[in-house]
């Protein structure tokens, strides 16, 4: 491409000013009537060599409010400036590959203005498509310019990206997929990107067309504060096939890992202990559930080390279990948050000791040096770490929790604020049965659908098929004598609270057609009692005894009863979870019906029935009957008229049978079939398409004539 296109292709970029803008005199370019060399237009990196441009520097709102002159509404981080020359590994290990703790009152603060900017006007531009023509682009930074709509393809196509910078603007759609074989800083943080990431994306257990080309080069991962969901996509033995060094990898060159402020789902997987350069590992305000894997401080695989982490952010997810010890063998460790998770237990002296923290921790009293980690159980903080308030001790499940986040200590709930709580939350003016709705403050046992022994206590709470929408509330697990909860066919939704496993005498758990998402918790999955959880014949299988699937379903499975059922006696089968690829059994837990199509033992999607894929079958199973048909007949052919007769000087549709040299086989079934010679046939009305044959005893057997095929 020579430089008039070059230029051209630039400008575009600035036609929505329509040489309205006045440019500020250290501005250089960026004008039809500019003659500086592209090269050193403001924002613009050239090779040195060939000066073919490599570099669009226009972050920081510098192309919407300098190029366009359009006032920036939004937070603009004047922090963050690539420079005017390329970077190279070293640059961008050392300098941006640190993320500071936000307080929750900024990011507040963050989303309304965010929210507020959404309800206004689209004020900024939508993403540059032409550039897409400047193949030799190495670094894109358009950060902080309000940019609209999705990033277009001929962007991801670029070949040779080694930057992409578009953090904090408006950009939608799902994760986009680079082709760039050198990517190394990937940030797309504070965006609208949607759906879910690719499964793939990281290489095994199948590499294919979704997995990433940059995996080698990849230094910095940043798809923080957007829309993203379902799991992490880490299954299996991540990573890729080195062709140089002929030798299966891992991303060994990541350093930072940010997945913060998304709606991630299901546990923290395990392969993240492979990458071994790892810095920092952001997880922070997902829905993360399960326990902190021991590979964050292991390693993974043969004669790992522990990774070389210098920040770890798990906070506020619903991560239980307790807090590992072996977090202080991290070497490297300078902040660990994991306030606002689901951790009981207390906090090992060996992680207090280490010093964490202290960038964000901003209590000059003297305190516990664990508190700066998180608070202890029996304790709020608004932050979840120092300054920590003590609580009087009340028995409450919820006290259990390190670094709980409130503003002051709350007395226990009674039974009947958490059934008004749960109440509340399920729309319980909307339930279908308006016999069933409660009058706030009611004693328990009055209100229908609820169940309670001698003592007033509640032990039960059956509301199946009564509409009841919204998310579980963790409060339940304080009803301490509940021993069966059934709220199966509604159209609950969020996650299934790990506080159940506190409910020690819950034995009937039913929540099966609901719209229930991630995962069940792991501490709840190893939970005596639970639907037989834990309980069967002796030498049943401990992994049938055992089992997720037992309280319900996991997602893309499915029962009759929503979960497993644990055999009874020996020798008996239980009911098992069987795959399902609808679209509610892929998205929810504890699917009781799977609304896939069989055929031929094959299973389908109804969604790709509607696209056509079972027609498409469906006609290739009808060419195979015609051709088989068609083949079927070319063999009785040879035992009717043909049509053309070399004796004859005309054509007669019904001439003489011609004399084979094989027997024919006629029956109704395969077990009907006989063989016969030639020796059997007798001479037919010819006119009328009929052969006569013998049997054995003598009786006439009529064919007809199959018409001719020509």
């Amino acid at each position: 491409m020579d430089v008039s296109e070059i230029k051209k292709v630039l400008l575009t970029l600035v036609e929505p000013n329509q040489n309205r803008v006045t440019l500020p005199s250290n501005v250089k370019g960026w004008s039809e009537q500019s003659e500086e060399p592209v090269c050193y237009w403001t924002g613009i990196t050239c090779d040195p060599i060939d000066n073919s441009l490599t570099g669009l520097n226009l972050g920081n709102g510098f192309w919407l409010q300098t190029l366009l002159g359009v006032s920036q509404t939004g937070e603009v981080d004047s922090a963050r400036h690539y420079q005017d020359r390329m970077l190279d590994y070293e640059d961008i290990k050392d300098q941006y590959l640190h993320k500071k703790r936000e307080t929750i009152d900024f990011i507040d603060t963050y989303y309304k203005q965010r929210n507020l900017q959404t309800n206004k006007a689209a004020a900024g531009p939508t993403f540059p498509s032409a550039l897409g023509k400047l193949d030799t682009l190495r670094l894109i930074n358009l950060s902080s310019n309000q940019i609209q709509g999705p990033i277009p393809k001929s962007i991801t196509d670029l070949p040779n990206l080694e930057i992409f910078d578009v953090t904090k603007n408006d950009i939608i759609g799902p994760f986009p997929h680079f082709q760039s074989d050198s990517l190394m800083v990937l940030d797309i943080s504070k965006n609208r990107f949607h759906g879910s990431i690719p499964q793939y994306l990281f290489g095994h257990p199948k590499i294919g067309e979704n997995t990433a080309p940059y995996l080698k080069s990849l230094v910095k991962f940043d798809i923080s504060h957007n829309g993203f969901n379902y799991t992490i996509p880490l299954n299996g033995d991540s990573g890729f096939y080195d062709k140089e060094a002929q030798t299966e990898t891992v991303l060994k060159n990541l350093q930072y890992f940010d997945l913060g402020y998304n709606l991630f789902s299901g546990t923290i997987p395990n392969n993240i202990g492979n990458f071994a350069s790892l810095q920092g590992l952001f997880l922070e305000n997902n829905r993360l559930v399960g326990t902190i894997p021991k590979v964050l401080y292991r390693g993974s695989g043969i004669g790992a080390n522990p990774l070389p982490l210098v920040q770890l952010f798990l906070q506020g997810n619903m991560l239980s279990g307790t807090l590992p010890s072996g977090l202080a063998e991290l070497p490297n460790l300078k902040e660990l948050y994991v306030d606002g998770n689901k951790l009981t237990g207390t906090i090992p002296s060996n992680i207090c000791n280490k010093g964490l923290n202290e960038v964000f921790i901003n209590d000059e009293t003297e305190h516990d040096n664990c508190d700066n980690v998180v608070c202890p159980a029996n304790s709020v903080s608004f932050e979840g770490v120092a300054p920590c308030t003590r609580c009087e001790e009340d028995g409450s499940a919820f006290r259990k929790y390190l670094g709980q986040r409130d503003s002051q200590c709350r007395p226990k709930m009674s039974e009947t604020e958490i059934l008004d709580l749960f109440f509340d939350h399920m729309h319980g003016n909307e339930w279908l049965d308006e016999t069933y709705i409660w009058e706030a403050g009611s004693p328990p046992c009055q209100r229908p659908g609820v169940g309670c022994d001698d003592s007033g206590k509640v032990t039960s709470i059956i509301l199946p098929s009564m509409g009841l929408r919204g998310p579980l509330i963790p409060e339940l697990g304080l009803l301490g004598e509940l021993h069966s909860l059934d709220l199966s066919n509604n159209f609950i939704t969020g996650f299934v609270p790990s506080e159940f496993r506190f409910v020690h005498k819950l034995i009937d758990f039913d929540i099966r057609g609901n719209e229930i998402q991630g995962v069940i918790p792991v501490l709840l999955c190893i939970t005596d009692g639970i639907n037989s959880n834990g309980i069967g014949p002796e030498g049943t299988n401990f992994d049938l005894l055992y089992t997720c699937d037992n309280i319900a379903c996991a997602r893309g499975t499915y029962s009759e009863f929503g979960r497993a059922v644990v055999p009874t006696e020996e020798d008996v089968d239980g009911t098992q979870c069987m795959p399902c690829y609808d679209d509610e059994a892929t998205y929810f837990v504890g699917r009781d019906r799977c609304t896939d199509i069989s055929i031929a033992g094959l299973q389908f999607r109804q969604d790709d029935i509607r696209h056509g894929v079972v027609y498409t079958i469906f006609a290739l199973f009808t060419l195979a009957f015609i051709v088989h048909l068609a083949i079927m007949a070319r063999r009785r052919k040879k035992y009717v008229v043909s049509g053309n007769d070399s004796s004859s000087q005309h054509q007669n549709p019904a001439l003489p049978l011609q004399r084979q040299d094989s027997p024919l086989s006629v029956g109704v079934g395969d077990d009907e079939f006989e063989d016969y010679s030639d020796d059997d046939w007798t001479a037919a009305d010819s006119e009328h398409g009929t052969l006569t044959k013998k049997d054995g005893e003598g009786t006439a057997v009529e064919l007809t004539r199959l018409p001719t095929i020509t």
